[in-house]
């Protein structure tokens, strides 16, 4: 990703975390929502070394785990798009 004219390293490179980090935010919050409009977080059985979660303890591992694996995606894609003059 290409910066504007004058902008210097430290612009260019927060830009380019938050051009990662918003659209994989944005995705993890739709498939939060899609998973848990399917799946019930109370039938959920999670391993016996975690602590006893709530629906809302089990939301957040559900948006973390998403959030996790879609910046993992989108930061792949920007690797991938980076020009390498």
């Amino acid at each position: 990703m290409s910066g504007a004219p004058g902008e210097d390293a430290g612009t260019r490179r927060l830009r380019r975390v938050g051009a990662v980090l918003w659209p994989s935010f944005f995705a993890a919050g739709v498939a939060t929502t899609v998973c848990f409009a399917v799946l019930d977080p109370g039938a959920i059985d999670l391993p016996r070394w975690l602590p006893r979660l709530d629906a809302m303890g089990i939301y957040t591992l559900g948006f973390a785990a998403f959030w996790v694996a879609t910046t993992a995606a989108s930061a792949f894609t920007a690797l991938l798009l980076e020009d390498r003059r």
